[in-house]
């Protein structure tokens, strides 16, 4: 099943030597799943056409120029590690 990223920092890292200096652009990623049906959760995998999904305990430090496209991830409040992505935002 694919996975969702959110950016939780971006930076950028210098590196100096005697031949030359090396820039390196990173964000630093937060992962999300998408949530998977369950028999005792009545709620559509998908709500007013964002899909649902949990957080993850994985962070990864990825080149900048790696991320394809932006999304909107929004938090449900009133239910434990769930979340809607807005993908149609950006």
């Amino acid at each position: 099943m694919d996975t969702i990223q959110g950016v939780l920092l971006l930076g950028e890292l210098y590196v100096n030597s005697s031949l030359k200096t090396e820039n390196f652009t990173f964000a630093m990623v937060k992962w999300y799943d998408y949530c998977e049906p369950k028999e005792n959760d009545p709620e559509p995998t998908e709500i007013y056409g964002c899909p649902r999904l949990t957080m993850l305990q994985d962070y990864n430090i990825v080149p900048l120029d790696s991320i394809s496209h932006a999304v909107h991830i929004i938090p449900r409040f009133h239910k434990e590690n769930q979340f809607l992505v807005n993908r149609y935002l950006f």
